[in-house]
């Protein structure tokens, strides 16, 4: 038995931050969401960015590996990890079991 075959990817969200034409490290991304399916359960995940300016979300546990549609999240970048005050904000769409890569330049 292979199990294998019926793997359906994770729903992964990439945010790339970058300031004067670098990447920006330990800038911090939060994204806030809402599950696609009902109840509807808001979800808010926060990550730092690394070296390449990246900061990496799994979303695997609010948008199914293999459904369809996605989810709608407000995605925030704080320059200053620990700033009271956001950066900038944007409301993107994040497709189902599909790689989504976002870039935040300032």
């Amino acid at each position: 038995m292979m199990s294998g075959c019926n793997r359906k990817d994770d729903t992964i969200l990439r945010i790339y931050v970058g300031y004067n034409g670098q990447p920006k490290l330990s800038a911090k991304v939060v994204i806030d969401g809402v599950t696609q399916n009902a109840p509807y359960s808001p979800f808010v995940m926060s990550e730092f960015t690394d070296v390449n300016g990246l900061a990496e979300f799994n979303l695997k546990d609010y948008i199914k590996p293999g459904s369809y549609g996605g989810s709608t999240v407000d995605c925030t970048v704080y320059l200053i990890k620990n700033s009271p005050q956001s950066d900038t904000i944007k409301t993107i769409f994040v497709e189902g079991f599909k790689t989504t890569k976002q870039e935040f330049l300032f």
